[in-house]
């Protein structure tokens, strides 16, 4: 039982146990290789810390899952999800924004409609 895990891991162990109630803390850490101890320590540092964030201050090999200057906050990933829905969309669409020499944002076609005439 005496691997380390990281706090993405930490963070799917704590969702996992919480959506299943009806399984005993002593249950769940032994089929997944922790300690109660263990579980419960996170489950008070991801709630009291903020989530992920919470469980990386106090680990700090959170450098080796996410890049440098990464926002680690739940906003951050909702955030950085919808910009890149909304970018592949454009994509679909064979558009995408780019600065023009004044600063300003503008729509730019990739490639010509083809004429089948």
């Amino acid at each position: 039982m005496a691997k380390h895990l990281n706090p993405l891991q930490k963070e799917f162990l704590i969702r996992r146990y919480r959506n299943n109630p009806q399984i005993s803390i002593d249950d769940f850490c032994t089929a997944n290789g922790v300690t109660p101890q263990s579980l419960k320590k996170w489950m008070k540092q991801y709630d009291e810390g903020g989530g992920l964030e919470g469980l990386a201050r106090a680990d700090s090999g959170i450098r080796d899952v996410l890049p440098a200057g990464v926002d680690r906050t739940e906003e951050a990933y909702k955030r950085e999800i919808l910009r890149l829905r909304i970018e592949n969309e454009r994509l679909k669409k064979n558009y995408t924004v780019k600065t023009n020499e004044d600063g300003g944002l503008e729509y730019v076609r990739l490639r010509e409609k083809s004429s089948k005439s």
